[in-house]
């Protein structure tokens, strides 16, 4: 480089403080004596190296006044960089940053110096732009803090994105899908990054009682404190009202993070009733594959995030974090060696006609030995991302079987339950061709039946790969309607086939006025939707009779069938029989 900076330590506003002019070096204050100065080839070297990592250089006091600046424009001023000396670094910073800034200067003068950290600046047109801000302070140098910028692409994902733009820490999800993210990076670069999950009993309760700016003064303090003390500055989630996640660098210690959210609290004039307490561990740790200790620390953080009052106490959440992390590892150890060893069986029950007892289709469920229940099973694959997997091979096993019996003349149809979670993976849909895609056209003899066990979040999302799937000419089905969140939503955004009725209010409705009138109520909306309905778990006659005269064609039951494993007789020898002046399904 042919210029570099004169007179780095010159007075703030002297307009000779930010002149850039050939052959001048950056001063860092008086040499100690008998060491030579460097030369000119080693100053513009020194000035080159700062300038291949950053666009701007600026060297502020610790309040953030500006005392030198250099480099590409930024977007942060109309004329030269220099004419920033002067004015404050915080004003160039969007608001939502600049209690989050001010950490970060904090800890440059505690640390010496902080690793590059994502803020938000706002341009001189009003407009926001991310930037990565990195420093350092030299004991040389006392009073001043020496810090690059080096313009940055946009936040990672949305959370992200949603969390930038207010200041604010990442959500839930935002947290797990980051964390996620953080331990493959550590693994793979070397970082030695933790994992802290805090708990600051009674946050809530003591927030509601302060007045209204002491009360926002503790929530944005720890936000500000907690961003700043994250990996590149995004990686910190409040997960609960009282908790927090964040993937830190390894010179964080817990004792000093507790202390300072103390602090936080106690300046704002608060008291807390409960404790603090964090808990931490070591990223960086490989005794563990990549992908199965991100598994395990997210579904430990969703557990720390999700746990009733008692579960997590200030004495107990060492011990309880650690019998979760070391839990979660062991069962995904056996998670795996289910799918590997494609370790389940496969049973199927029938939804007949309560008109005529006829099959109309087959549900494929599954069992796995030593799981507590197929449900429990398929909650944990979700929650450590594994469930995908599952589906694609259960998908593989039913189309194996309906290739085995595809000469019978009665083959029937069967219904494949599919997590949302899975749906909503951006492979899904070239995954699941590839999959059915062998067998040609028995693939159509598939129905795809949509489960909630997760929260959707995105119901226009999800749509858009049903449709996509129904274009390619499979049936939908929704399952366990009335049941969950968004189950009514899911009714009115998804566009689907069949709709199951989940069984508590089909066994419910006749002892039940509530539950008749849900019952009735659902009934009503999705023959307006035009959905084929299916009651579920009937097991008596007086509820297959109930749903017939609120016209509901399709059952799956007991009184039907129970799950077997005897495909052949479904696609060989099915009989109907009446009973009780109905037809029904005979065993």
């Amino acid at each position: 480089m042919s210029t570099v900076a004169k007179g780095m330590r010159g007075r703030p506003g002297d307009p000779a403080t930010a002149v850039l002019e050939p052959t001048a070096a950056p001063s860092a204050g008086a040499l100690p004596a008998g060491q030579p100065r460097p030369s000119s080839r080693e100053r513009d070297r020194f000035v080159g190296f700062a300038f291949a990592a950053a666009d701007l250089l600026i060297e502020t006091d610790t309040r953030g006044r500006i005392l030198f600046s250099a480099g590409a424009r930024c977007r942060l001023t109309a004329g030269d960089v220099s004419g920033l000396a002067g004015g404050s670094l915080l004003d160039l910073v969007a608001p939502s940053d600049r209690k989050y800034v001010q950490v970060l200067f904090d800890r440059i003068g505690e640390k010496t110096r902080i690793k590059p950290a994502r803020v938000t600046f706002q341009a001189i047109d009003g407009q926001r732009f991310p930037a990565l801000l990195g420093g350092c302070r030299l004991e040389s140098c006392p009073g001043s803090l020496f810090l690059s910028i080096l313009l940055a692409s946009g936040p990672r994902g949305t959370h992200e994105a949603a969390a930038a733009a207010t200041g604010q820490l990442l959500d839930g999800p935002g947290f797990t899908g980051v964390l996620e993210d953080r331990i493959l990076r550590a693994r793979e670069k070397g970082l030695e990054h933790g994992l802290m999950m805090l708990l600051v009993e009674g946050l809530q309760s003591m927030t509601e009682a302060l007045p209204d700016g002491a009360a926002a003064e503790v929530r944005q303090g720890i936000d500000a404190y907690l961003r700043g003390i994250s990996a590149d500055g995004d990686s910190a989630g409040r997960l609960a009202p009282d908790r927090f996640g964040i993937v830190h660098a390894s010179d964080i210690d817990g004792e000093e993070v507790e202390k300072h959210i103390a602090r936080i609290i106690h300046d704002a004039g608060g008291e807390l009733p409960g404790g603090i307490r964090s808990w931490s561990l070591d990223l960086s740790d490989d005794s563990l594959d990549a992908g199965d200790a991100a598994r395990a620390l997210v579904y430990t953080v969703q557990a720390f995030a999700s746990a009733q009052d008692g579960e997590f106490t200030i004495s107990n959440l060492e011990d309880g974090a650690m019998r979760m992390m070391s839990d979660a590892v062991e069962r995904i150890g056996r998670l795996r060696a289910t799918i590997e060893k494609r370790d389940f069986t496969v049973v199927y029950q029938p939804i007949v006609s309560i008109e005529t007892g006829e099959v109309h289709h087959l549900e494929a469920l599954t069992r796995i030995e030593g799981a507590h229940s197929p449900l429990d099973f398929i909650t944990f694959a979700e929650d450590v991302g594994l469930i995908h997997d599952f589906d694609l091979l259960l998908t593989q096993s039913v189309l194996d079987t309906l290739r085995l019996y595809h000469r019978e003349p009665k083959l029937p149809d069967v219904a494949i339950n599919l997590s949302a979670k899975t749906l909503m993976s951006p492979l899904f849909l070239q995954q699941f061709q590839r999959v059915t895609e062998p067998y040609g056209d028995l693939a159509s003899k598939l129905l795809i039946e949509v489960t909630e066990t997760v929260v959707v979040t995105d119901i226009a999302q999800l749509n858009a790969v049903l449709q996509t799937l129904r274009g390619a000419g499979y049936r939908i089905c929704l399952d366990d309607v009335g049941a969950g969140a968004t189950s009514f939503q899911s009714l009115y955004g998804l566009q689907a086939d069949y709709a199951k009725i989940d069984g508590t209010f089909v066994r419910g409705a006749a002892a039940n006025p509530r539950d008749m009138a849900m019952l009735r109520s659902m009934v009503d909306v999705c023959r307006q939707l035009g959905l084929d309905l299916v009651g579920e778990q009937v097991e008596e006659e007086e509820q297959a009779a109930l749903l017939a005269r609120l016209g509901v064609p399709l059952a799956q039951g007991y009184l039907f069938g129970r799950p077997s494993r005897d495909f052949a007789y479904f696609a060989k020898d099915w009989s109907k029989a009446g009973k009780g002046g109905r037809t029904v399904w005979k065993r």
